[in-house]
Formats: structure tokens, C-alpha cells, sequence
């Protein structure tokens, strides 16, 4: 376990260098011969310490005389990782401290020993549900480990709904499935996943599984026979809401790694043409792969950039955008976005725009167009939805065809608020042309 413990520290320290979470650990994990337990604890402490960053940084930084920032960053770490273990791991406080101290030394950080186990033994005992602070804003960052910038905008915008949706941001969402329904229904497939000792049931959403997978959702004989994928509910809604029929143009502007490309060719019945591009080019073989395994034939994929036009696409009945965007509504799933500082935000509002414009070029009269984003921002939402709309009198928002269950609808706007609506945050707009 001290092998674990130190590839979980060094892990951290490099990610403090700016890599993504997910490609840091897998790094990590490759260059060690762990066991699989301890590859299971490194995972859980590595990304338990990502999650609760600024809570333990905030019980750490009262117990030193000098700014954490200021110590060597292995010390952060180990300091970090040994509050992180004895408050969220069960691990008991001697232990989860020695073993603090142990891995020091293994740093060859011993002159730091002695400040790591009496800071730990410390600041276990703060609690930041019982401390005061001078700013609601600031109580809700240091409780949820979520950015000031963030937490800020959410009170903004949903004053009433903020705290539940960063409470969430704890909660794994369920995994869930789209059914490839060109091959199999969604009871059909969830009785092939029992039989592979997977627990699984259909969902209201049509179309849609939960599963309960002990390994990968990718490792099944029913996944390498294409009969499903794995889709979040909120991307499968924005999909569904094109409501794509067979035999027509479709297009799939911002499309990697494909999830709602395949439900709009199984939506499709694999007639029509379906074109599917994205602008990263090393993405492109995650689509053309998937659309291999689920038999789908319909499917042309390209590298494509969705702001800039192309006149070869014009004439689609059906055009998705699921744009480029902050991705506030998917930080259950990927950490890294808790500490977004959220700079740079008017260059974002104005690409998305620029997309969404662009798309809508594309489309035919009677045709529709669907913007979606996996965030909550109303600036990259229903801000930018009306800013189109001014300058767009072709087009008009129709009642979305699809709602999850939970989500808010205001305006004829599809939102849907980790904490709420069971799924992803996710925003969807349907514009039908004249």
C-alpha cells in the first residue's frame, strides 16, 4: 500500500502542473506494477483529492503558519492525501498520519515529517459545515470544492437550486445505455446484460438503460455485438429532439465521440445520409469505429469545422449542434472543471453563436435545428438562443418533442440541473425553419 500511496502523491503533484485527471492517473497507473486493490486506491484517493481540493485546502491552510502553496509540492501532497484518507477513507487518524509521515520520508521530504504529522493530526478535526465565513458564495466553494467563479454564477442564476446542484457534483451519476434499436429493444438487451451478470433495467426515456457494471460498460459481449453504447440521458434527450426520419439529410456538426450520431442513425432506421463531423481530426476514428460495431451504414464521417461555412451542406432536413462550452453541467464526471476560472468566457459566447449561426445556414425550409451545450450557463444557453433569434426570422423555438423527466422548460428551453433531473446539466433548444 505505501507503493500506492506514493504513485497517488506523485500523481498529484503532476497534476498540479496542469494535466487533465484522467490522463495523469492513467500515466501513472501504466508506469507501476499495482496490484489491481491498489490501482482501485490509488483511483479512489487520487480523484478523492481532486474532488475535495479546496475543502481539505482550506482545513490545511488553517493549521500552518505559512500559505500550503508555499510548502514543496510533494509536501502538498502527502499533506493532502493524509487528510483526504483519514476524513473520506475510513482509514483511522493514526494511521492514515503515520502513513503521511511514512511517505516523507519515501520523498525524501523527512525534514517535513514532523509539520505533516502535527498539521494532520489538526486539521482532522475542522469541519467546514460548522465554520463561518464572511460570504455565502465563499462557504459553498470551501464546503462543495467548487471555484468562487462558479459558485458565484450559479447563485446568480439559480439562487434557490445552487447548493443542491453542487451537492451533486458528489454524486456519480448512474451509468446509462442507448439501445441500439436497429438490433435489439431495450428489454431484450437488458436480459443478454443479466446473463453476463450485469444488472440492468429500461428507463422512461425511450430507448434508454440503467446498468450497474463491475468493470468496464465496454467489456460485454452485447457491447462488442453493437447493442448499445454508453450515452448519458441528456445527451441521448438532445439527440431525440431532432427527431431524425429515415431517408432524409441529417447533420451532426460537433459530433466526437459520437453517442448521439449513432441514435440519430438508429432514429434514421440507417437510411438517409447522416454526415458527421468534428473539428479533431484524432477523434474521428471513435465514431467511424462505433458506427462499425452497431452496423450502422448511413454514417459519413469528416473533419469539418462547424464555424466555418460549407456550402456542399446546405439543403439538411435535420442539424445538431451541440456545441463547444464551459461543461458545468458534466463536473461529476470530469473533476478538472470544479476549478475553472471561467476567463475567456466572451470568446466562448461568441464561437458558440458563431456555430449556431453557421448551423443554421445549413437547414432547409421545414427543416430544424437543435442546439444543445452540457451546461447550465444561461450566457451559452438562452442568452445565446435569443441573440440568434434576433437576427434569424426564419426560425422560431418549438416545444421540445422530448423532456426528461425533471427538467425545466421555460420558454419553449429545455434545462436540465445536475440534482434534479437525474442527469447530466444539459440545455437544449429546437428551431424549426419556415
Amino acid at each position: 500500500m505505501d507503493n500506492a500511496r506514493r504513485t497517488a502523491a506523485l500523481a498529484l503533484v503532476k497534476q498540479e502542473q496542469n494535466g487533465y485527471s484522467n490522463l495523469v492517473l492513467a500515466a501513472a497507473l501504466e508506469r507501476q506494477a499495482l496490484s489491481p486493490q491498489d490501482k482501485a486506491f490509488v483511483s479512489a484517493l487520487f480523484y478523492g483529492v481532486t474532488e475535495r481540493l479546496l475543502t481539505l485546502d482550506w482545513a490545511l491552510g488553517r493549521c500552518l503558519a505559512k500559505p500550503l502553496q508555499k510548502l514543496d509540492a510533494p509536501v502538498r501532497a502527502v499533506l493532502r492525501c493524509g487528510l483526504y484518507e483519514a476524513k473520506y477513507m475510513r482509514t483511522p487518524v493514526p494511521a492514515a498520519v503515520n502513513a503521511a509521515v511514512d511517505l516523507c520520508r519515501q520523498l525524501k521530504k523527512a525534514s517535513a515529517a514532523g509539520l505533516v504529522n502535527a498539521v494532520l493530526r489538526r486539521a482532522v478535526g475542522l469541519d467546514a459545515d460548522r465554520a463561518h465565513f464572511a460570504r455565502r458564495a465563499e462557504e459553498l466553494s470551501v464546503r462543495y470544492s467548487v471555484g468562487l467563479p462558479i459558485v458565484e454564477l450559479l447563485l446568480e442564476q439559480y439562487p434557490d437550486k445552487a447548493e443542491r446542484m453542487l451537492a451533486s457534483f458528489f454524486e456519480k451519476p448512474p451509468v446509462t445505455l442507448r439501445c441500439n434499436t436497429l438490433r435489439t429493444t431495450p428489454e431484450e438487451l437488458c436480459a443478454k446484460l443479466e446473463q453476463e451478470g450485469v444488472k440492468a433495467r429500461p428507463l422512461a426515456l425511450p430507448g434508454a438503460v440503467e446498468a450497474e457494471f463491475s468493470g468496464s460498460p465496454a467489456a460485454t459481449q452485447a457491447f462488442a455485438g453493437g447493442l448499445y453504447h454508453v450515452q448519458g440521458l441528456a445527451s441521448q434527450t438532445a439527440a431525440l429532439c431532432l427527431e431524425a426520419r429515415p431517408g432524409e439529410t441529417v447533420l451532426d456538426l460537433c459530433a466526437a465521440p459520437g453517442g448521439k450520431t449513432l441514435l440519430l442513425a438508429q432514429q434514421m432506421g440507417d437510411r438517409g445520409r447522416l454526415l458527421s463531423f468534428d473539428a479533431a481530426k484524432n477523434r474521428l476514428s471513435l465514431i467511424e469505429t462505433a458506427a462499425r460495431r452497431c452496423g450502422l451504414s448511413c454514417i459519413t464521417v469528416g473533419q469539418g469545422d462547424a464555424s466555418v461555412y460549407d456550402p456542399a451542406l446546405a439543403g439538411a432536413d435535420r442539424v445538431l449542434c451541440d456545441v463547444p462550452c464551459s461543461g458545468l453541467g458534466i463536473i461529476a464526471k470530469k473533476p478538472d472543471i470544479r476549478y475553472k476560472s471561467l476567463e475567456g468566457a466572451e470568446d466562448l459566447h461568441a464561437l458558440q453563436l458563431k456555430i449556431l449561426t453557421n448551423a443554421a445556414r445549413y437547414v432547409k425550409e421545414g427543416g430544424r435545428l437543435v442546439y444543445s451545450t452540457c451546461t447550465m450557463d444561461e450566457r451559452e444557453n438562452q442568452q445565446a438562443v435569443r441573440a440568434f433569434l434576433e437576427h434569424a426570422p426564419k426560425f422560431r423555438l418549438a416545444p421540445p418533442p422530448v423532456v426528461l423527466e425533471g427538467a425545466l422548460v421555460r420558454d419553449n428551453m429545455q434545462t436540465m440541473l445536475p440534482g434534479y433531473a437525474g442527469s447530466d446539466g444539459f440545455f437544449v433548444a429546437v428551431l424549426d425553419r419556415a
